[in-house]
C-alpha cells in the first residue's frame, strides 16, 4: 500500500448506521418487549452447542468420583451451567439427598442455607432451627448421620458476597457428611475468598463453556432501558425513609422483613430424597 493510498483511506470518515433506537419501535415502558425480540433471535451454532455439553456430561463420573474423595467443584465458563448442574444431580447424585440452591435470590442468606442443610439431615422443621446459631446448625449437621449433596447455583449471588456469608458455606463444604458443586459467572469470584477460606472450600476448577443463554440468572436483573428509572425510585425511597420518625421506620422495616421471609420459599429445594 502506498503512502497517499494510506493516507487516503485513514481520511475517509466511516459511514454512520442509519437506523436508530427509535426505529425499532420498541416501547422502553415495557421492559418484556426488548426479551421478547431476544428471545425470538434465531440459535446459531447448535450442534456446536450440543458437542459442548455432551463433553461436559462425559465428565459426571469423574466429577462424582472428585467428590466422594472430599474435594468441592466449582464450574466456571460462557453460559448458563444451572441446566448442566441439574443433570447432574438428577444422574449421578443419587446415593444421598440433594440440596439445590440458587444463589441469585436476593432475599437467600447463608444461614438459611445452613438451617435447610440441617432441616433435611435431621427431619426437623425450619422453625425449629431459626433461633439456633450458625455455629450450632453446623455441629447438628455434622453429627447427622446421613449424607447431603449441595448443588449451589452462582456462588457469587449479590446476597452470598459478604466475607462472613462464604466463610459460613466454607465451614459447610468442610463438613464430612457435605459435598458441595457449586457454579460462578462472574470473572472475579476467586477474589472472595482468602487463603484459609480457599482452603476450607477445597476447590477443583472445572471449564465448561457451552454458551446456554442466561435466562433465569438475569431474571432478577433490571433491564438496561429502565434500570436508570429504578434506580432514581430507589433513590427517592431511601430519601423518604429517612425522613420518618423513628417508629414509622421500624414499621417498614417489620413489613420488608416480612416480605424477604415470604420471598425465601422456593430458594432451596430438594431434587432427590433423602436415603
Amino acid at each position: 500500500m502506498s503512502g497517499q493510498t494510506y493516507l487516503t483511506s485513514k481520511s475517509l470518515r466511516p459511514k454512520k448506521g442509519s437506523l436508530r433506537l427509535n426505529d425499532l419501535k420498541l416501547d422502553l415502558d415495557d421492559d418484556q418487549a426488548p426479551r421478547k425480540l431476544l428471545a425470538d433471535l434465531q440459535v446459531q451454532n447448535v450442534n456446536e452447542k450440543e458437542q459442548l455439553r455432551l463433553h461436559s456430561e462425559e465428565q459426571f463420573p469423574k466429577w462424582l468420583f472428585y467428590l466422594r474423595q472430599g474435594f468441592s467443584l466449582l464450574l466456571y465458563g460462557f453460559g448458563s451451567k444451572r441446566q448442566l448442574l441439574q443433570s447432574f444431580a438428577v444422574s449421578s447424585l443419587t446415593d444421598a439427598g440433594v440440596l439445590a440452591v440458587t444463589g441469585q435470590s436476593p432475599g437467600l442468606t447463608a444461614k438459611q442455607v445452613l438451617i435447610k442443610a440441617a432441616s433435611m439431615l435431621q427431619r426437623v422443621s425450619l422453625a425449629e432451627l431459626k433461633g439456633c446459631t450458625s455455629e450450632t446448625i453446623l455441629q447438628r449437621i455434622a453429627k447427622a448421620q446421613a449424607k447431603l449433596y449441595i448443588v449451589l447455583h452462582n456462588i457469587e449471588g449479590s446476597a452470598l458476597r459478604s466475607s462472613e456469608a462464604q466463610g459460613l458455606l466454607a465451614e459447610l463444604s468442610a463438613l464430612p457428611n457435605i459435598s458441595l458443586v457449586a457454579s460462578m459467572d462472574h470473572v472475579n469470584t476467586p477474589l472472595l475468598w482468602d487463603k484459609q477460606m480457599a482452603a476450607r472450600f477445597d476447590w477443583l476448577y472445572f471449564d465448561v463453556t457451552n454458551y446456554a443463554p442466561y435466562y433465569l440468572e438475569t431474571a432478577n436483573v433490571p433491564s438496561l432501558l429502565v434500570g436508570r428509572r429504578e434506580e432514581s425510585t430507589m433513590q427517592g425511597a431511601a430519601i423518604v425513609l429517612r425522613t420518618l420518625v423513628p417508629n414509622a421506620r421500624r414499621i417498614f422495616s417489620i413489613i420488608a422483613e416480612q416480605q424477604i421471609q415470604d420471598q425465601e420459599q422456593g430458594t432451596c429445594y430438594c431434587h432427590c430424597p433423602l436415603n
